[in-house]
C-alpha cells in the first residue's frame, strides 16, 4: 500500500523524541549498526503514516461510506480545508446550506447561490447527502407565517398614501411589538402622548452615536416586489432638528436610501413614494428610518405606515367634500323642509367637520335632496365613481344617489341605493353616463325622517388602471384589521408551501447527485413525543420551550416561537410527516433513499422507540421510509459500548438502512490532555466497530463525521470551547483520526507499520534516503 505519511529522518530524532539518547541502545545491532526497521515509531508518526480515511473504507468496508458534515461557505472559501475534506471523505453533508431558512426567501422563492457554488466545487466521485427538508428550527418563519397569518384588511383613511401593512403603526398597545432594529446607540421607550393619539415611540441617542446609521427602526415587510410602487408616511419631531431618512434593508444590511426630512420641535408628517427597481439593492425585506449622529438628542415617531401606493380610483372633481374649512362650500338642497348645515367640531369621520342633513318627515326618497353641481358636464360613455362616509340617527334603506341635468328635467335616475345606519359606513359605486348634459348629483334621503351625516365625499371619472381600495369604518383612520384563516385554509397553504419547497430542491439542476435525504429532522422531542403535536413545543438547546401561537383580530398572528422555529405538525397534524415523504417520493429519482433523523438515540431508548413508531405511522399511511439516521453527538467520558450496541441492534431490527448522520465526540475542553485524546480515539473506534458488528452489511448506509476540525470557525455555534473532531485547530490529524481508521479496519492498522515505512516514504517522494 502507498502510505500517505509525514516521517522525520533519523537525523532529526533529537527534535522529535526528547529521550532519544536513552533509547539509542535499543536500536543498535550487536555490531553497533542501526537499521531503519528497528526504529520504534512514536504515536504522532504512526498517525502521520495512516492513509486517507476513504482508502480504508474501500479496503475494509466497501459496502458503506464515511462522510463529513461541513460548512459550505468554509469549503468554498478555504482551499486547505477543501483539500483535506476531498482527500478523506466519500460523502458531504452541508450543515446549513440546504436547510429551509438558508434557501427560502421571505417571498417563498428559492435562492440556490450557495448550493450551486458548493456543488460546482465538489468532485464528481464524492456523494452529497441532503440535509434537510423539514425541521422545527431553521425554517423561514417570516414566509411560513405570512401564509397562515390572518388576512389583513386595509382600513384606508382619507389622507393615507399606502395600503398599510404595519400593524403596530401607532404603538397604541403601549409597546414596540413587531418592530426590529432596536439595537442602535440609543435608549427608547413607548410613552404618552403620541401624535393625536395615546402613544408614540421616543428615542434618546447615547454619547456613542456619531452616524445616522447608529439609530435605526425597522418593520419587516417580506420581499419587496420589483416594479411595484410603494409609499410611506410617518409623523416625527425632535428636540434638535434631527435629520430623519427613510431606508430599506435586506438581511445582510444592504439598503436603499430615500427621502430625508428635518424633524422640528413640533410634529410634522413625512411622506414619500418610490418604485422598487431591479437596479436597487436586492431582497429588501424591512423598511424604516435612520436618525443617528447627534448624541443626547431625542426623536419621537408615530403613525408609521408603509405599503403599496394607493392609486385613486377616480379623478375627483368635488373639492369641497371634506368640509374641513367649516363651510358647506358649493353644496345646496331643497325639499320637505330639509336643512343642510356644518357639524359641531369633532363630529366628522375621524376629522373635525362633516355635513349634517335633517329630514323632518317621512316621504319619498327624493322628497329631501342635497345637491352639488359639476364644474363641467359628464361625458357620455365614460365610467364615473363616487365614495363617501355616511351615518344617520335612523335606519334608512333607501339612501340613494342620482345624477341629472342642471335643470333637473333629465337625468340618469337613481344610480345607487344604500342603507344608512347609526354608525359611519362607506358607500361606493360607479356607473356609465348615458345622457347628454348631466351637470349635477343629488343625494336623496327623504324616505325616513332623521338626521344624516356625510363626509369625505368624492366623485369623478374612474381610473381604469387604479388599484382596489377598501373603505372601512375604523376607530382610527389608516389602520388595519384581520380576518382569521380557518384551520383548513392554513393547512392547505402550508402543504402547498411544503410541496413547492421539496419539489424545488429536488428538481434544481445539480441536485440529482444527492442520493440520500433527511426528509424530517428531529421529529421527536426530549419528552419522547412528536414535536408540534398536541402542544408539544420542546426545543433542544433553548432556555425555555416555545409556546402555542396567539392569534386575534387586534394583534394578528404572534407565533411566540424562537426565530425561524416552525412546527409544521401544529397546523397540519401528524399528516405532515406522511405528506413530506409523499412529496419527496413524488419528485425524487427512483434510486434516492429517504430518511428520518434524530439525536440522543444512543442514550434514550424510549426516544428511539418513539422514532420507530413515527416511521411506522408514515408507512401505515402509505409511504416508505428507507432509512433511520442517528446523530450521535456523544461525550467521551460517559458513552458506553453497551449503549451503542443496543441502539444499533434496535435500529437494525427495523430492516431499514441505518446511518450515523452527525458523529462527534465531545471532551468538554478545548485543551485536552493526551489521556483525553486517547479516550476520544477509543470512542470513535468503538462506534465504528459496533456499527459494523451490529448492522448487517445490506443495511449499512455509513457514518458521517460532524465537522472536520476543532478550528473555531467550525464551532462558533456548535460545541464552542470543545475539541470534538478528527483534526485539530490547525488541520493536523489527532489521535481520533487513528481511532476512526482502526474502527473501519477492525484492527490497529499501525501494528503493521515498521521503520521501513518512513524510508519507503522518502523513496516514493523521490527524496534521498538518509544515511544510517
Amino acid at each position: 500500500m502507498k502510505l500517505n505519511r509525514i516521517i522525520l529522518p533519523l537525523m532529526a530524532c533529537a527534535l522529535t523524541w526528547s529521550s532519544c539518547d536513552d533509547q539509542i541502545m535499543e536500536w543498535k545491532n550487536s555490531d553497533g549498526s542501526i537499521t531503519a526497521s528497528d526504529i520504534p515509531l512514536a504515536l504522532k508518526e504512526k498517525i502521520a503514516n495512516y492513509d486517507y480515511i476513504k482508502s480504508y473504507v474501500a479496503q475494509y468496508a466497501p459496502n458503506m461510506n464515511v462522510g463529513l458534515g461541513l460548512g459550505a461557505d468554509l469549503y468554498i472559501n478555504d482551499a486547505a480545508y477543501r483539500t483535506i475534506a476531498d482527500a478523506n471523505f466519500q460523502m458531504f453533508t452541508t450543515g446549513n446550506a440546504m436547510k429551509h431558512s438558508a434557501v427560502v426567501k421571505a417571498n417563498g422563492e428559492l435562492n440556490f447561490t450557495t448550493i450551486d457554488a458548493f456543488l460546482n466545487l465538489v468532485p464528481a466521485d464524492i456523494q452529497i447527502y441532503g440535509h434537510n427538508f423539514l425541521w422545527h428550527t431553521q425554517q423561514k418563519q417570516t414566509y411560513l407565517k405570512s401564509l397562515i397569518a390572518p388576512e389583513v384588511v386595509v382600513e384606508v383613511g382619507d389622507d393615507d398614501v399606502c395600503e398599510n401593512i404595519v400593524s403596530n403603526y401607532g404603538f397604541e398597545g403601549g409597546n414596540a411589538n413587531g418592530w426590529t432594529g432596536l439595537w442602535g446607540k440609543y435608549n427608547y421607550a413607548v410613552e404618552q402622548p403620541g401624535h393625536d393619539s395615546d402613544y408614540a415611540i421616543r428615542f434618546t441617542m447615547t454619547s456613542e452615536s456619531n452616524a445616522n446609521y447608529d439609530c435605526q427602526l425597522f418593520w419587516p415587510t417580506g420581499m419587496l416586489e420589483t416594479g411595484v410602487t410603494y409609499a410611506y408616511s410617518f409623523w416625527v419631531k425632535s428636540d434638535q432638528n434631527i435629520a430623519v431618512q427613510f431606508i430599506g434593508q435586506n438581511s445582510s444590511y444592504g439598503g436603499i436610501y430615500k427621502d430625508t426630512f428635518t424633524a422640528p420641535s413640533e410634529w410634522i408628517r413625512c411622506t414619500g413614494e418610490f418604485t422598487y427597481a431591479e437596479s436597487d439593492t436586492k431582497d429588501i425585506e424591512r423598511v424604516g428610518i435612520q436618525f443617528g449622529g447627534t448624541p443626547g438628542s431625542t426623536v419621537w415617531v408615530d403613525d408609521f405606515k408603509f405599503g403599496k401606493k394607493i392609486e385613486e380610483k377616480m379623478i375627483n372633481i368635488i373639492d369641497d367634500g371634506k368640509f374641513e374649512d367649516g363651510t358647506l362650500g358649493s353644496w345646496f338642497g331643497w325639499g320637505n323642509g330639509s336643512t343642510r348645515t356644518i357639524s359641531e367640531k369633532g363630529q366628522g369621520y375621524n376629522s373635525d367637520y362633516c355635513m349634517v342633513m335633517v329630514n323632518p318627515s317621512d316621504g319619498d326618497s327624493w322628497s329631501a335632496q342635497t345637491a352639488h353641481s359639476f364644474p363641467e358636464t359628464l361625458t357620455v360613455g365614460k365610467t364615473y365613481m363616487y365614495s363617501a362616509m355616511v351615518k344617520a340617527t335612523v335606519i334608512n334603506p333607501d339612501f340613494t344617489l342620482q345624477v341629472q341635468d342642471a335643470n333637473g328635467g333629465n337625468g340618469e335616475g337613481y344610480v345607487s341605493a344604500a342603507t344608512a345606519v347609526d354608525q359611519w359606513i362607506p358607500i361606493e359605486g360607479e356607473f356609465v353616463c348615458k345622457n347628454e348634459g348631466i351637470a349635477r348629483l343629488c343625494i336623496n334621503y327623504g324616505k325616513v325622517a332623521g338626521t344624516y351625516y356625510i363626509d369625505n365625499f368624492k366623485f369623478g371619472e374612474k381610473k381604469e388602471t387604479a388599484t382596489a381600495q377598501t373603505l372601512r369604518a375604523s376607530t382610527r383612520a389608516g389602520g388595519i384589521s384581520y380576518k382569521l384563516k380557518t384551520p383548513e385554509e392554513k393547512k392547505a397553504a402550508l402543504l402547498g408551501a411544503m410541496e413547492a419547497w421539496i419539489k424545488g430542491m429536488l428538481q434544481h439542476q445539480g441536485m440529482e447527485r444527492v442520493k440520500e435525504w433527511d426528509v424530517i429532522n428531529e421529529p421527536i422531542a426530549d419528552n419522547n413525543q412528536w414535536r408540534g403535536i398536541d402542544g408539544n413545543f420542546m426545543s433542544n438547546g433553548d432556555d425555555a420551550p416555545d409556546t402555542a401561537p396567539v392569534e386575534d383580530e387586534e394583534n394578528g398572528l404572534n407565533l411566540n416561537w424562537a426565530n425561524d422555529h416552525f412546527y409544521w405538525g401544529y397546523y397540519i397534524g401528524k399528516e405532515y410527516a406522511v405528506k413530506a415523504f409523499e412529496y419527496a417520493r413524488k419528485y425524487a429519482a427512483a434510486d434516492v433513499k429517504l430518511y428520518v433523523n434524530d439525536y440522543n438515540l444512543e442514550t434514550n431508548p424510549s426516544k428511539l422507540a418513539a422514532l420507530i413508531d413515527f416511521v411506522n405511522y408514515i408507512e401505515d399511511n402509505g409511504q416508505t421510509v428507507d432509512g433511520i439516521g442517528t446523530q450521535m453527538h456523544v461525550t467521551a467520558s460517559s458513552i458506553t459500548r453497551e449503549q451503542i450496541d443496543a441502539m444499533f441492534k434496535t435500529m437494525a431490527a427495523t430492516g431499514k438502512l441505518v446511518r450515523v448522520t452527525e458523529l462527534d465526540v465531545a471532551l468538554g475542553t478545548s485543551s485536552p490532555s493526551a489521556e483525553q485524546l486517547a479516550t476520544q480515539a477509543n470512542v470513535y473506534q468503538m462506534i465504528f466497530e459496533s456499527y459494523k458488528a451490529n448492522v448487517p452489511e445490506s443495511q449499512q448506509s455509513g457514518i458521517t463525521i460532524w465537522t472536520l476540525s476543532d478550528n473555531a470557525a467550525e464551532h462558533e455555534y456548535w460545541l464552542s470551547g470543545d475539541a470534538p473532531n478528527l483534526f485539530d485547530a490547525n488541520y493536523e490529524r489527532k489521535h481520533a483520526y487513528k481511532g476512526v481508521c482502526d474502527g473501519i479496519a477492525g484492527k490497529d492498522i499501525s501494528a503493521d507499520f515498521s521503520g521501513d515505512d518512513w524510508k519507503n516514504a522518502y523513496e516514493t517522494e523521490g527524496e534521498e534516503t538518509p544515511a544510517e
